[in-house]
Parts: structure tokens; sequence; C-alpha cells
């Protein structure tokens, strides 16, 4: 289970599981590459089997539920790798497998205590390797928990971790247990998302920045507006600040014309042609 000092993850035999489908095979790539690439060099053509292994993932049946199981795995890629193209592709990639999750809930942050959410995730490790026991009250209870926990951005890694236990247990069990990891998995799923996404609206390349922005139309519309406009306040790449605007153009029916006003007002005398323009036509329905 996830520790706060050092993540680690259950994932039960979550490749076997899987069988030697492409998919699995790619995703068994992404990992390879991934781990390679921050311990040594490159090799040779290593970049463009990354990249084609990340977009057969994101590839994947869209009615089919378990492919979100390859989404913690291309987390870790937008948090860890050192391409920034690669980057990009893992974070459009994660968001595209997410994309029959029900609508996200507001992003929040707990306060967790360190030696209580590790004697916690301890107890439930231990309850879940323990044949016969995984019914009972407390490994129910302490399921429905861990897929409640909702880490602090400052935790990012840590939401992968919990979301990804969260996510292949609620896969592949089909007992009672199995029912409690599912009632959380799109909220633990949604949580890692947005929080890596966050991350990912800092990044030093606009390549990943771009990316962030374009994915901000997926989180609550609360988180959405705040991460756009604590961006808009810094951002100079315009790339960057058109794929925010886009963004708010398809959440705007569900934002308040005023605080959208307020948001984009600053940018109206942008020196970007293409920016003004977009924001003319943002504000248009607000100004009326």
């Amino acid at each position: 289970m996830p520790r706060t000092n050092a993540p680690a993850v259950l994932l039960l035999g979550l490749l076997a599981a899987t069988g030697c489908t492409s998919p699995s095979e790619e995703r068994a790539e992404i990992i390879r590459l991934d781990a390679q690439w921050r311990l040594s060099s490159m090799e040779e053509d290593s970049f463009e089997a990354m990249v084609e292994a990340i977009r057969g993932v994101a590839d994947q049946p869209a009615d089919d539920p378990t492919r979100v199981a390859a989404v913690p795995e291309l987390l870790r890629v937008v948090v860890k790798n050192p391409s920034a193209w690669v980057r990009r592709e893992a974070l459009a990639a994660a968001w595209t497998l997410s994309s029959a999750l029900p609508e996200p809930e507001p992003v929040r942050e707990d306060a967790l205590d360190r030696a209580d959410f590790n004697a916690r995730t301890t107890r439930l490790e231990e309850l879940v390797l323990q044949e016969g026991d995984v019914e009972a009250p407390e490994a129910l209870e302490l399921a429905r928990w861990l897929g409640a926990v909702r880490a602090p951005y400052e935790e990012v890694e840590l939401s992968i971790s919990v979301a990804e236990v969260v996510v292949s247990q609620s896969l592949w069990r089909s007992d009672a247990l199995g029912q409690a990891f599912r009632d959380g998995m799109a909220g633990s799923l949604q949580h890692a998302l947005a929080l890596v996404t966050l991350r990912a609206s800092t990044d030093t390349y606009p390549v990943v920045r771009e990316a962030a922005l374009d994915a901000v139309r997926h989180l609550h519309p609360q988180a959405a507006l705040a991460l756009v406009s604590g961006v808009m306040s810094r951002e100079t790449d315009s790339a960057v600040v058109l794929a925010a605007l886009d963004s708010l153009a398809a959440l705007a029916p569900k934002l308040d014309p005023g605080v959208l006003r307020g948001v984009l007002g600053p940018l109206e005398a942008s020196t970007d042609v293409a920016v003004r323009q977009q924001i003319r036509i943002l504000l248009g329905p607000a100004t009326g």
C-alpha cells in the first residue's frame, strides 16, 4: 500500500491479469523506457518507441472499463520523465483514457497524518493479502477510506500511488472489497489527474504547459478557473494562453460571466491578435 514517506504500489498481478495484449505490452514498454531514461541514457530509437507506446495505450476502445489501469503509470511519466514531449504525450493520453469518468468533484486536499496514514495502509495491505478475510467490515471500511483520501498538492506522487492501488483493486476484484474500492475509484483517479495537471501547468517547457491548460477543461469548473487565473497572471507563451482560453470556452456555460470577465479582462490589451480575438469571443455573451 502507498506510504507517505516511501510510496509503494500493491498491484497483485495486474499485468498478468491483463494477459499478453498489445496495450499490456505497450504499458510494460512505457514503464521500462521511463525507468531507463531516468537512470541512464536513451537507447537508439527509444524516443520514437516511447511515443508510439503512449499513443498505442491511449488508443484503447472507449467502452473498455479497464483502460484506466494505465492512467497512474502515465501520470508518473508526466511527473518524472526527462523528455518534455513525452510528458506532454503522457498527460494527453491519461486524460483520453479517463474520458468516461463521471463529472469531477471540487478539488480538495486532506491534511494527512503520516503515522496514521501508514498504519491504515499497512493494515489494509495485511487484510488484502489474507485469504478469506477481505469482506470483513474492517477491510471494507479501510478500502472506502483509501478511496476517499485526497493527498495535498505537494504529495502529488502519493496521490498517484493511492489512485493506482484503488484502480487496480477496483478492476481486478469481483468481491465486496473490490466494490468498496470501485465506490471511490473515479474520485481517487480524478484527484491524481488534477494534481498532476496542476504540476504540469508550471512545467519549464511550454509544450507541457500547453497540454496541461488544454486538459483544464476536464477539471471541476472552480478548479479550472482558479488554475487558469493563476496561469494568466504569469504566462508569456501565446500557445499556452490560447490553450487556456480554449478550455475556458468549453467550460463557459458552467462559469459565472462576471467571474470570467475578472479573469480575462486584464488580457484584453494583449499584443497577440489571436488572444485578443478569443477573449472578445468569450466575453461577448458576458457583456451582452
